[in-house]
């Protein structure tokens, strides 16, 4: 398995805290919108996590195959 860099713990323990702030806002929170949807608990927390995991799955499926180039493409 390869080892994460210092600047990949980092954006991660970023979002982790950034997660859990919007935890936190979204339950001490008692004003809500306007929209039909800020009545839905929980709705941002879920749009977030819903949104993350379309944005790797487009990366990795779409974007990987176009940026990524075989190994040996010196040797070509």
């Amino acid at each position: 398995m390869k080892q994460m860099k210092t600047w990949q713990w980092v954006f991660v323990a970023f979002l982790a805290i950034a997660t859990v702030a919007s935890i936190i806002a979204e339950f001490s929170s008692h004003h809500h919108g306007h929209h039909w949807w800020s009545s839905i608990p929980m709705f941002w927390i879920w749009f977030g996590g819903i949104g993350c995991f379309v944005i790797t799955i487009f990366a990795k499926k779409i974007l990987g195959p176009i940026i990524y180039k075989k190994e040996d493409y010196y040797n070509e």
